[in-house]
C-alpha cells in the first residue's frame, strides 16, 4: 500500500488566504476637467500665423444655443474675411467646431483658446495660436458658401456643413443688397424647388423679429451674389 502523503496545513493555509485575498484595483486613467459650457460661451479674437502673409484674424462668436460663427481674413490679401458657421460641442477641456471638412479642434486654457492640429495635438510652436475673449466683434460681412432656397415666399441659406438653415432678409427691389438678383437667379436656374442652389456669397449677420413667437433671430443678408459653383454641391 503506498503511503498517503498530506499537504501541510500551512500551505492549505496560504493557498486559502492567497485566493481569498482582493486584488488592488486598477487606477482609473485621468480624465480631463470638465469645464461649464456656459464659460465657452462668447467672443473671441487675436491674430494667428500666416505662412505667406502677416496673420490670419480670427474671430471666433460662441452662442449659446451651441452653434458658432467664424471669421479668418488674411491680412494684406483679403479685405474681406472667409466665414464658417455651423455647431460646436464639448469634451472635457477641447470645444470641437463642426466644418465641411475635418472638424477644428480648441483647447480651453487660462489665457484663452488654444488651436490644435489636425490630429487634435498641441502645436509645438514658439509662435501665437491662442484666441482671447473679447467684448466686441464688429459684424462685418463675409465670404459663405452654401445652398440658397426661394420656396414659398421663403428665402434660406445653408452654409456648407451647418446642417441648418438660416432664414435670408430681402430687401425690397431698388435696396441696397443682392436679394432681388438671387431671387431671379434661383428662378433660372433651379427646376425642382426647393431644391438648393449652391451659390458662394458676401453676407453679414444681422437680428431681427423672430418669424415664430416673439423675440429676435438672426437673419443673413446677402450683399453680393459672387457666383454660382459649377458644381452643384459643397465642396
Amino acid at each position: 500500500m503506498k503511503p498517503v502523503r498530506f499537504i501541510p496545513a500551512c500551505l492549505v493555509i496560504l493557498a486559502s488566504c492567497q485566493g481569498n485575498q482582493e486584488q488592488e484595483p486598477t487606477p482609473a486613467p485621468a480624465l480631463a476637467p470638465v469645464v461649464p459650457v456656459v464659460e465657452w460661451t462668447g467672443l473671441y479674437a487675436d491674430t494667428l500665423p500666416c505662412a505667406d502673409c502677416p496673420g490670419i484674424l480670427t474671430q471666433l462668436d460662441l452662442r449659446a444655443d451651441s452653434t458658432y460663427v467664424l471669421r479668418e481674413r488674411y491680412l494684406e490679401r483679403d479685405s474681406i474675411p472667409y466665414g464658417t458657421i455651423g455647431k460646436w460641442s464639448v469634451k472635457g477641456d477641447v470645444v470641437t467646431l463642426a466644418t465641411f471638412h475635418k472638424p477644428m479642434e480648441w483647447r480651453m486654457e487660462s489665457d484663452g483658446l488654444h488651436r490644435l492640429d489636425a490630429d487634435g495635438k498641441p502645436i509645438d510652436s514658439p509662435l501665437n495660436y491662442t484666441i482671447r475673449k473679447v467684448a466686441h466683434i464688429d459684424p462685418l460681412p463675409m465670404h459663405l458658401t452654401g445652398g440658397y432656397v426661394y420656396f414659398a415666399d421663403s428665402h434660406s441659406f445653408t452654409p456648407c456643413g451647418a446642417g441648418f438653415a438660416l432664414p435670408v432678409a430681402m430687401d425690397p427691389a431698388g435696396s441696397p443688397g443682392a436679394g432681388p438678383e438671387m431671387e431671379k437667379t434661383y428662378a433660372k436656374q433651379v427646376k425642382e424647388p426647393p431644391q438648393p442652389l449652391y451659390v458662394q456669397v458676401t453676407a453679414s449677420m444681422r437680428e431681427g423679429p423672430a418669424m415664430e413667437g416673439s423675440g429676435t433671430e438672426d437673419y443673413l443678408h446677402i450683399d453680393r451674389l459672387e457666383g454660382v459653383l459649377d458644381l452643384q454641391a459643397c465642396r
